[in-house]
């Protein structure tokens, strides 16, 4: 098997690394070196440090979704590394998370016409020996002759040093007293804590091994790093598809990638069937007809390829749960012999040795729970068809990583055999889709790797106008709790006739259309778009390289203020307008108090106010008994005059640094001291109980006659010409996100904020489905480098989404109330856009009812008239 482009590029990367760290000795210094030299830097930019968990001891990693040969690679990868930092004893140890996974790993490596132990044998000029624990345990083909002379790779479990049996690996063991004399003699051997110098773990901790951790992401527990410090290791590769936060992430590939060089089957096509009935008999006719269709193929590819459905079944337990037993008799009594369904679950394992790619294999059926997680590898599963109950949660994100992989790694000549299939009965289809995109998201892919599909009806409906409208409700022939009627049903139809259902026919012709157009996108990338996910930055997030030109072409425009030369220039310049500059002749001074609304009656119970430890703003608590108490002594000897004086400091004291330095110091308490002048004394003695509501109340007002005054302040300059609108703002080329969104598609970011809700979210989903849309971002105010429009309030919209028109709107997103503050927001992002040109244009969106404003619109309005 020939290295794939992208492997050989992170292969070239991971000796890049060794060889900076075979220089250095010192695994961060190497990281930072290795970073720079790629234009990041660690510390900045969301880019993390190096995480050093073994002591200088270099623990890298490497991202590959599923499919990307992640086990070739690390094949590849003992070459690299033994070329890199050599070493006499030439051991590798190669741990996995499971025993299924062990025991594949071990098959594949020791069998001499697999092309895993190909590559090693033709890398080691055919030196190699594979061992497992008990081989090790016994010293076979592990001696000091051996390990000079070979490559010697260990294959173990992570629990082989860790669980109970695992302790046999640290007692004394005769087998290895020669290996262990020789290493004190060579002055290689290391103690291992708890160990017995001749046990096994402190005879390969003395061959300084390189360690490959396969599924990384399992291995971050206290006991595992315990188990690497153990080992010794002189070089850790981590390989995974989803690297735990903190991982030292040098080389990546990306899913485009893996389908241009034909590796994985993308994208998967969710079709939502209106029961279970239907889906179970459409998975079986889609199976016969993606069969027919790959002997067809075989004719021209030489290619042999026998398309498996994987049934999801309901757990066990579940009142009216299709199990694994249930459905299996339900398939053999429709009439699908019985020698073609396999049962594969946690207790069951019908599958057992069988291969499944043979020819003489007769499998088309295999029906499981969750069983099917990573090590369980069978190119040939194409279709995922969920069969549940409508209110059940059947975990399909654990399972629909399992459909990915294409044979052969190489595309089939017909397009619908380029693409996974999954088929669902779900009430909740977007709760499924959800779980779709969560699964590929935990095997390394995104929601950009999703297409959906409705009903599938005679004319396939628009993508973005899925009819759902004869979906069955609940208490139908198929609702809750019915089970599987499928009594009569004939599934028995001739193998390859081609007497399929139209929905089925329909669902190949659609997904043929799908995979040409994704081919097309997928072309169209750039493949070295791969630094978002680097250097443990996995909440980096680059422009998507297929929709970035538009948005790098883009200046938009914001408010500049005019600014003197200064004394000894006339010349004057134009800065970004700042709601500072507007405030600079406001005087609190000239401004009543009749604004401040102080109601004694709302105030129930004393409150503590007090800078919080983490931000420069106050919080209120409650008050412990004693201190109220000793309050309420306190201002029961206080005279009116010194109440008084005692509340004008403790509001002033309570208002935050920020406000005191935005209005002043001094303004503030003469402001403060008017308002409590102003009181009756009952008014004063209820104050007193609740600072907090009065410092409140106080900052409100100022708020509003603030805002009133930039708004005026605002209008004088720009009518006079000393604001204006200039192109200024360009998008930055990545964003750190906290709370990374994927599941949705045409986010101008490989990742988006997550943070929505309600509104927010159905405004998401309008805009990554609707075809006028070319691409989303959505704002976070006050996050650096993010847009706003900042005129006498600083605007952040809610969304900006570029029209297929070339138009730039932003959006922004409001509930039923329509309050002051977004009265100021819809009248200064209508002025913007008024002024900005035909290309801008500004909305103010409502769920339900707008009021009557120009640019204010409901979320259909919104819809149909400026997206239909």
């Amino acid at each position: 098997m020939e290295l794939k482009q992208y492997q050989r590029d992170v292969l070239k990367e991971v000796g890049r690394f060794a060889r900076t760290y075979a220089m250095t000795r010192d695994a961060a210094t190497a990281y930072d070196i290795f970073m720079n030299a790629i234009g990041l830097t660690p510390g900045k930019d969301g880019i993390e440090r190096y995480r050093d968990d073994l002591g200088g001891v270099p623990k890298v990693c490497v991202k590959v979704p599923t499919g990307g040969g992640k086990t070739f690679i690390g094949a590849c990868a003992i070459d690299v590394l033994s070329d890199a930092l050599p070493s006499h004893d030439e051991v590798v140890v190669w741990l996995v998370p499971r025993r299924e996974i062990l025991v594949q790993t071990l098959r594949n490596f020791r069998n001499p016409e697999h092309f895993l132990r190909m590559r090693l044998d033709r890398d080691f000029a055919g030196r190699v020996e594979v061992l497992d624990k008990e081989d090790g345990l016994r010293g076979r083909s592990f001696s000091a002759a051996t390990v000079g002379d070979q490559l010697t790779l260990f294959v173990l479990s992570y629990d082989s040093f860790k669980n109970k049996d695992g302790r046999r690996a640290y007692a004394e063991n005769s087998s290895l007293a020669g290996l262990t004399a020789y290493q004190q003699d060579v002055g290689t051997a290391v103690d291992v804590e708890g160990a017995d110098d001749t046990a096994l773990i402190s005879v390969l901790a003395g061959t300084n091994p390189i360690v490959i951790v396969d599924e990384s992401h399992h291995a971050g527990s206290k006991l595992s790093l315990d188990m690497l410090r153990n080992l010794n290791p002189r070089f850790v590769l981590e390989l995974t598809a989803t690297p735990a936060r903190g991982a030292n992430v040098i080389a990546q590939a990306t899913a485009r990638q893996l389908k241009r060089e034909e590796m994985v089957k993308l994208p998967v096509v969710v079709y939502r069937r209106p029961d279970k009935r239907t889906t179970i008999s459409d998975a079986v006719m889609l199976q016969r007809r993606l069969e027919a269709i790959a002997e067809q193929d075989e004719a021209r590819t030489g290619r042999y390829i026998r398309p498996i459905v994987l049934f999801q079944a309901e757990r066990r337990g579940t009142e009216g749960a299709e199990t694994y037993q249930k459905l299996k008799e339900k398939l053999v009594e429709g009439g699908i012999p019985e020698e073609q369904i396999a049962v594969r679950t946690g207790d069951v394992d019908e599958i057992g040795g069988a291969d499944l790619m043979s020819r003489e294999c007769p499998i088309r059926f295999i029906i499981t729970v969750e069983a099917l997680v990573e090590g369980w590898d069978c190119p040939f599963a194409y279709v995922l068809a969920t069969v549940a109950n409508k209110s059940s949660q059947v975990s399909v994100e654990q399972i629909v990583g399992r459909v990915l992989r294409q044979p052969y790694a190489a595309r089939a000549g017909a397009r619908s055999l380029n693409i996974a299939y999954v088929l669902t009965a779900s009430a909740d289809f977007d709760a499924t889709l959800t779980q779709v995109v969560n699964g590929l998201n935990g095997v390394g892919f995104s929601r950009e790797d999703v297409e959906t599909a409705g009903m599938a009806p005679a004319v396939p409906a628009k993508q973005d106008q899925i009819d759902f409208s004869d979906v069955p409700k609940s208490g139908s022939e198929d609702g809750e709790g019915n089970g599987l009627d499928l009594d009569g049903l004939d599934l028995n139809v001739p193998d390859n006739s081609g007497s399929v259902p139209a929905t089925v026919d329909d669902i190949i012709n659609t997904s043929s259309d799908i995979e040409e157009r994704f081919e097309d996108e997928t072309d169209s990338g750039d493949s070295a778009s791969l630094i978002g996910g680097l250097g443990g930055g996995m909440n980096v997030y680059r422009m998507r390289e297929t929709i970035a030109g538009s948005a790098r072409e883009l200046t938009i425009p914001q408010f500049m203020v005019r600014v003197d030369g200064g004394l000894f220039t006339d010349a004057e310049t134009w800065k970004p307008l700042d709601r500072e500059d507007l405030l600079a002749d406001f005087k609190l001074s000239k401004y009543g108090i009749d604004g401040v609304k102080i109601d004694p009656d709302t105030f129930s119970e004393a409150r503590e106010v007090d800078l919080a430890s983490d931000s420069d703003e106050y919080r209120i608590r409650w008050l412990e008994d004693d201190v109220r108490k000793n309050m309420a002594m306190l201002f029961a000897n206080m005279s009116d005059e010194g109440k008084r004086e005692s509340l004008k400091a403790l509001v002033f004291q309570a208002t935050s640094s920020q406000f005191k330095n935005t209005f002043g110091s001094t303004q503030l308490k003469g402001y403060i001291s008017r308002v409590v002048d102003d009181m009756e004394s009952p008014v004063v003695d209820a104050c007193l109980h609740s600072v907090g509501g009065v410092a409140r109340a106080v900052a409100d007002a100022v708020r509003g006659l603030a805002d009133d005054f930039c708004e005026e302040r605002f209008g004088k300059l720009l009518s006079r010409g000393d604001v204006r609108l200039e192109p200024k703002y360009r998008f930055p080329e990545s964003f750190v996100q906290a709370s990374p969104m994927t599941s949705y598609d045409k986010g101008l970011y490989e990742a988006e904020d997550g943070r929505v809700d309600g509104l927010e979210r159905k405004m998401v989903d309008l805009l990554a489905n609707n075809r006028r849309i070319t691409w989303w971002h959505r704002v976070v105010e006050r996050k650096p480098e993010e847009f706003s429009i900042n005129g006498f309030v600083n605007h952040y919209p809610d969304f900006l989404a570029l029209r297929d028109d070339g138009v730039l709107m932003a959006i922004e997103t409001k509930g039923e109330h329509l309050g002051e503050d977004a009265r100021r927001k819809l009248r200064l992002g209508t002025r913007w856009a008024d002024r900005a040109g035909n290309g801008f244009r500004y909305f103010m969106v409502f769920e339900r009812e707008a009021p009557d404003a120009d640019n204010a619109f409901t979320l259909a309005e919104f819809g149909s008239e400026i997206l239909g």
